[in-house]
């Protein structure tokens, strides 16, 4: 049973990267059929604004699926579960759903369903952690951080509860002009900053820091 775990636990990445790489593919061509379709977002006005804003959400949505995924599967060793290769076709239903429910009429569904996207990456990140800190040969990044608490859960409850929010307020008020616009433009900022901490992570998984980085580049 110890070589059959082993034996999961080493080709599990490939599997797993293998699978997610499939699906954000999938997710980026459906986005460039909405672009190339879509007539409306060439008008230059607010309405097209606000489509090219959600694009924008989806794309980096996708950029730190995949960015979350890699620096996990790469970076730790955990025990797979056979959910962890399903969870994968939930995320790509998000992702898919968020590209359809672009339109030229701002839906409000639309904040919802990346309200879901936002729980379930910090859920998948969360379960995949919590499995990785048992596994000894991850002791010299653990080591040195505490167990999550729900106070290390704030973050991802105040995004989505910002998201409701927002679209509530959207129904309520019957706007689709300047409550979406910022809803988006926040959404793009949170988004732009998870892939930043993203790159912290990878960075300390890597033994790097900002000094031999500068350096790199200056060289």
């Amino acid at each position: 049973m110890n070589k059959m775990k082993a034996r999961a636990q080493a080709q599990f990445p490939t599997v797993l990267l293998t699978l997610i790489s499939i699906i954000q593919a999938l997710a980026l061509e459906l986005m460039w059929s909405k672009i190339v379709e879509s007539e409306w977002l060439w008008n230059f006005d607010l309405q097209a604004l606000i489509g090219w804003g959600m694009i924008l959400v989806v794309f980096l949505g996708i950029l730190q699926v995949w960015v979350m995924y890699s620096a996990m599967v790469m970076g730790f060793i955990w025990q797979p579960y056979l959910r962890d290769s399903i969870i994968p076709f939930i995320i790509g239903i998000q992702e898919f759903m968020l590209v359809t429910l672009i339109g030229e009429e701002f839906n409000t569904l639309w904040l919802y369903v990346l309200g879901s996207i936002f729980i379930t990456g910090n859920w998948v990140s969360h379960s995949s952690f919590r499995r990785a800190r048992q596994e000894p040969e991850n002791d010299e990044f653990f080591g040195k951080m505490k167990p999550a608490t729900l106070r290390d859960f704030w973050p991802v409850m105040s995004i989505v509860t910002v998201l409701i929010v927002f679209g509530i307020a959207i129904d309520v008020a019957q706007s689709q002009t300047w409550l979406p616009l910022v809803a988006l433009i926040i959404a793009n900022i949170i988004l732009v900053f998870q892939i930043f901490m993203s790159r912290r992570l990878w960075r300390s998984i890597m033994g790097m820091n900002e000094t031999s980085e500068d350096e790199e580049e200056s060289a």
